[in-house]
């Protein structure tokens, strides 16, 4: 009973030691549920007003871009690529960071912080997180862990991915003292082979812990694992689902999996940190005194709530990288509503996938990655096929991997691909030229993450 309170004193206690004040954000994130709507607004616009008037004062890339005003709107404020970062890394820097940056002498031990992407948009980034926005981002991903029914120093299996363990390295005393007093208990993401699996249900089965944060994808896959192989799993409280798509069926599949668990949606990235999480009530809240989202469309203009639309993200603080406006590769949907629970959080209706996930028809129209997984993981899926990969080249030309079962023959997949191949040219349109192949294996991106669907043409025609 004391583990929990104990633990989270002692991790906050261990970050205060190095500098870190994330106790106090994370007592904010924690105050939310008893703001008003209106007082969490003017919140929001206070900390996006401050965050505009500084960066127009002391960041080039934007000093050069915007003209300064006493009423700076987000609207004044051009749309921020991945390009625009790669080519402007310096001028989006603050003097005292870049500075810093390229005497490589930080002014403290605890400071600002590069962090690189995965690139599974096609295009990693490299941004920086200063000191205040690391303390910050990591208080908001504790938040998440709170609305997901576990907060810190409760005792959680992590399917993530841990590049050290393949390393077959270890991480210094500090991160693994923060580890343990966070309740981790770690499973390899990056090694989800059936024997892997096998031991991480073994370890849950032979455990108390009864929460789980997870990648979409790992936990899609553990939970068919256990559904194909009729094996009992002691049921679980809540699964965190991050860092993918999660879909309908995805949803379904785990809660099955794990005995009725409630599997939480949480969206974020490694560039921007948590943005939105569901509650127990399954809306997907946006955290409102952290980031603003825009839905909009390929010119930039808002689209109307409940339409599909490219996500912007605007981080309300990290002054010396300010994150204005950036695309950050996402499709989405925002809504209007209030949920039930009581936080006055906007809400992010769903994110449908990242942008190069949408692959478009020969006439120029797009289709949503959703589409694929219920046509070929579904309907057309005799329960021989693992999983699939289709990558478009051209507008008139993808190609479709299906991995099969173990154990499975490509007789028995083969069975399926005339009818899926019927079916996603008279969606594609008659002009695409549809390779399908059988293969053994399909590999993941570099990331770690399997990628399902991805469009590689190189001017992609966008929704």
């Amino acid at each position: 009973m004391l583990r929990a309170p104990c633990s989270r004193l002692a991790y906050f206690s261990l970050h205060r030691l190095i500098g870190s004040h994330m106790a106090k954000h994370y007592r904010e994130f924690l105050a939310l549920n008893s703001y008003s709507s209106q007082y969490l607004k003017e919140l929001q616009t206070d900390r996006l007003r401050r965050l505009l008037a500084k960066t127009i004062a002391g960041i080039p890339f934007y000093r050069d871009r915007v003209q300064p005003s006493g009423n700076l709107a987000l609207r004044d404020f051009p749309v921020l690529t991945k390009a625009d970062i790669q080519q402007n890394f310096q001028n989006l820097m603050s003097p005292q960071i870049r500075q810093e940056y390229n005497s490589g002498k930080r002014s403290r031990s605890y400071s600002w912080l590069t962090v690189q992407t995965g690139g599974s948009t096609g295009m990693p980034t490299t941004v920086i997180h200063d000191k205040k926005f690391r303390d910050f981002n990591r208080a908001a991903r504790l938040y998440t862990q709170y609305l997901c029914g576990f907060p810190i120093g409760t005792p959680y299996f992590k399917l993530w991915g841990s590049m050290r363990e393949i390393n077959d390295s270890r991480g210094s005393i500090q991160q693994r003292v923060a580890s343990f007093l966070a309740g981790e208990i770690i499973f390899n993401a990056f090694k989800m082979e059936d024997a892997e699996i096998d031991s991480y249900i073994q370890q849950i089965n032979n455990s108390s812990v009864e929460y789980m944060m997870a990648y979409s994808d790992a936990a899609h896959r553990m939970a068919r694992r256990i559904a194909q192989t009729g094996r009992t799993v002691r049921p679980l409280k809540a699964v965190m689902a991050c860092a993918g798509t999660l879909t309908e069926e995805m949803r379904r599949t785990i809660a099955k999996a794990f005995g009725g668990a409630r599997v939480h949606n949480m969206y974020g990235s490694r560039d921007c940190g948590a943005m939105a999480c569901e509650c127990a009530h399954q809306s997907l809240h946006v955290l409102d005194n952290k980031v603003i989202l825009e839905a909009v469309d390929p010119q930039g203009s808002s689209v109307p709530a409940g339409q599909p639309g490219r996500i912007l993200v605007t981080i309300l603080g990290n002054y010396g990288f300010p994150l204005i406006r950036y695309e950050i590769g996402d499709v989405g949907v925002l809504t209007n509503k209030l949920c039930d629970c009581g936080l006055p959080t906007q809400v992010l209706d769903r994110v449908e996938g990242r942008s190069i996930e949408f692959l478009v028809t020969t006439s120029g129209g797009y289709i949503s990655p959703i589409y694929f997984r219920h046509l070929i993981g579904v309907v057309h899926n005799p329960g021989a096929i693992r999983r699939f990969q289709i990558v478009q080249y051209a507008r008139d030309r993808a190609e479709l991997a299906l991995e099969k079962e173990p154990g499975a023959t490509e007789a028995s997949v083969g069975s399926s691909t005339e009818n899926i191949r019927r079916d996603l040219i008279a969606v594609f349109g008659p002009e695409m030229k549809l390779r399908i192949n059988v293969v053994d294996r399909i590999p993941e991106a570099d990331s770690g993450k399997f990628i399902f669907a991805i469009n590689k043409i190189r001017q992609p025609e966008t929704p």
